[in-house]
């Protein structure tokens, strides 16, 4: 156990009167965006083709969402709400239907205005500009239209067909079999967070040889696509040098100019889609294999995370969570003081390189093997973390709990057998409580209207922990 001197969550502070007050005025602001019937209606007035009832809208999927505030009451008018929308549009009945994908962020006090003031125009002319972007006083907010992005200018090259063959990696084709000029047929947004990165899909013919395939491009809104190709390049190799290797798919190179990383495509289903009583064992044991290769391999360049730094981050966001929660303050206090009461020192954890943000939607499945996805997040730290992010993710996606009881002791029984450290109950069961406070911070972050009974929930599990 560490011994610890870090500062208490300071209820006395967050539960005043004005503190309260801040919160009404920002649920009263901010949480109409975060539900999809009130995402629509607003929209519908902000959004000049959507207003004239031309186009009916089939369906609004709420794809990120994120609340940014302050501890300190007079900072409190600075909160902002950011919020992605995709929208699937028809317009007559029989017409085919079609999505867009809407950014806003919301302020309050009218700083919009001065936002909005300081934007800059990124190249664009006056009317492409005034196109792409929106103010919208009534609602004090700023609104973009995708491929628009403040962070990702180059987004519009990479929903272009034709300006993003001039970016395609041209020496990866090359290695797959693709030797003339590839015409890209189609682009999907696999994944996007406003701000920060984009994933798309892209069907790619040649026809020299009369082929059609798939490449995956991950744009940033700076230059770490560099350092991730480089890291995927690492275990790429690995893979073909060793069979027991974690298995990736294949990158195919990085393009700068628009801060992008290249993958292969590769066939696969998602692990939860398939996973049943009749194969857990097989997948558990693959799960282990791959991340156990993970955590003894040797890539470079990754930062450490340590226990303290883990306490560092909890101590704050409970106090945010405080802050928002008053009247649960005090479950909260005693879950930060349990944590860190609980801490495993750090002479007992293998500093090895982690995924950091393992869950079961990271892994596609293909002929009964698994492709491990998204290593954007590597850092040094502790392997178990690995184990208690996977299983708490499961816990709150698979409705057999029982299932995911025998999950959880197959992981862990498999992945014992191929390390050298031990995983001791304490430790794991240290990561599964730091996993739930995480869980329940992002449900904040998303702050829809019932995100505190939702927090409260997994909070009580946090207390008395899920392995009970």
């Amino acid at each position: 156990m560490m011994s610890t001197t870090h500062s208490p969550l300071n209820i006395d502070q967050v539960s005043q009167p004005s503190a309260a007050t801040d919160w009404a005025t920002m649920r009263r602001t901010f949480q109409r965006f975060t539900t999809s019937m009130g995402a629509v209606q607003i929209l519908r007035s902000c959004v000049p083709e959507l207003s004239t009832g031309t186009y009916e809208i089939s369906d609004c999927v709420i794809l990120d969402a994120k609340l940014k505030t302050y501890l300190k009451p007079t900072s409190k008018s600075k909160s902002t709400l950011s919020a992605c929308y995709q929208l699937t549009l028809r317009e007559g009945s029989t017409d085919p239907s079609f999505q867009r994908i809407i950014y806003v962020k919301v302020f309050l006090g009218g700083r919009s205005r001065e936002a909005f003031r300081l934007l800059t125009q990124g190249g664009m002319s006056d009317s492409e500009f005034h196109d792409a972007v929106s103010h919208v006083p009534e609602y004090d907010l700023i609104l973009w239209k995708f491929p628009h992005d403040p962070a990702l200018p180059h987004l519009r090259q990479l929903v272009d067909l034709l300006a993003v063959e001039q970016h395609l990696p041209v020496e990866g084709l090359r290695q797959i079999g693709i030797q003339g000029t590839a015409q890209v047929l189609a682009q999907h947004v696999v994944n996007y967070r406003p701000e920060i990165r984009c994933t798309n899909r892209y069907n790619l013919y040649d026809s020299t040889y009369d082929r059609t395939d798939q490449l995956f491009g991950k744009t940033f809104g700076n230059s770490q696509g560099q350092t991730l190709h480089e890291r995927l390049q690492y275990f790429w190799d690995r893979s073909l040098a060793d069979q027991e290797a974690m298995t990736i798919a294949q990158p195919l190179g990085y393009s700068p100019e628009i801060n992008t990383v290249w993958q292969y495509g590769v066939p696969g289903t998602p692990l939860l889609q398939v996973l049943d009583t009749s194969n857990y064992k097989h997948y558990m044991a693959a799960v282990a294999k791959g991340l156990s290769s993970l955590h003894t391999s040797n890539v470079a360049g990754l930062a450490t995370h340590s226990p303290d730094d883990h306490l560092v981050e909890i101590r704050k966001k409970l106090t945010k969570l405080s802050d928002a929660l008053p009247q649960l303050s005090e479950m909260f206090e005693n879950i930060a003081n349990d944590i860190e009461q609980t801490t495993p020192h750090s002479s007992t954890m293998p500093f090895r390189p982690i995924h950091w943000d393992f869950h079961v939607d990271q892994l596609l499945a293909d002929n009964r093997t698994l492709v491990f996805c998204d290593l954007d997040e590597l850092i040094i730290g502790d392997p178990v973390q690995d184990l208690a992010n996977f299983v708490v993710d499961l816990q709150f996606r698979h409705a057999d709990q029982e299932f995911v009881r025998l999950i959880t002791t197959e992981l862990c029984h498999q992945y014992q057998r191929l390390v050298d450290w031990t995983v001791s109950v304490e430790r794991f069961a240290w990561h599964v409580r730091l996993q739930l406070v995480n869980k329940a911070y992002r449900h904040y972050l998303r702050f829809a209207p019932a995100f505190d009974q939702t927090v409260e929930r997994i909070m009580r599990l946090a207390q008395r922990g899920i392995l009970q």
